[in-house]
């Protein structure tokens, strides 16, 4: 079972979700503005997995008997000047997100409730996996010499989640 203030931190990191959900969406527009279909369809990918995430999120708090409520959230809009500003605000963002999973999976190991703890574990796995990435693809935008057909051509080949994998609050993270 979850206590209140445990219950309080998987809430905010629902909410922190659909913001994160809603951004991706803002971003894929930025990029469809800016004429990068590949970094588009890349953005709605990701928005996609925000949606599997509050799955897992919600799954775990229902099978320890925990409650949650989907809220009206707002998410600002960003003005996206270039395809490095487009990389460089979604990697500022994710790196707030994976700082956050600490710091709740901090709170969650210094209250005693190891099985929250071992939950965030994934996440922890996940955002480091994807910072990596968008270094690499800010990498390859730096080195692109203004050339950015191939990187938009290979952000638009990116798969969609494996749904079933992702809302498991505890499947393995492949």
């Amino acid at each position: 079972m979850l206590t209140k203030d445990i219950e309080k931190d998987l809430q905010q990191y629902i909410d922190e979700h659909l913001k994160m959900q809603f951004f991706c969406y803002n971003l894929s527009s930025a990029a469809e503005k800016l004429g990068f279909p590949g970094f588009s369809h890349y953005f709605q990918v990701q928005a996609q997995d925000e949606v599997l995430h509050q799955r897992r999120i919600m799954n775990f708090m229902s099978d320890r008997d925990g409650h949650y409520q989907v809220k009206n959230i707002v998410e600002e809009y960003h003005d996206i000047k270039n395809i490095t500003e487009l990389m460089e605000t979604y990697q500022t963002k994710r790196a707030y997100f994976a700082d956050l999973t600490n710091k709740l999976a901090h709170h969650a190991q210094e209250v005693g409730d190891l099985v929250t703890y071992k939950f965030y574990d994934w996440f922890m796995i996940d955002f480091y996996e994807e910072l990596a990435e968008i270094k690499d693809i800010i990498d390859w935008i730096k080195m692109s010499n203004n050339s950015y057909y191939k990187i938009d051509h290979k952000m638009g080949a990116k798969e969609e989640p494996d749904t079933l994998t992702v809302i498991d609050p505890f499947s393995s993270h492949a």
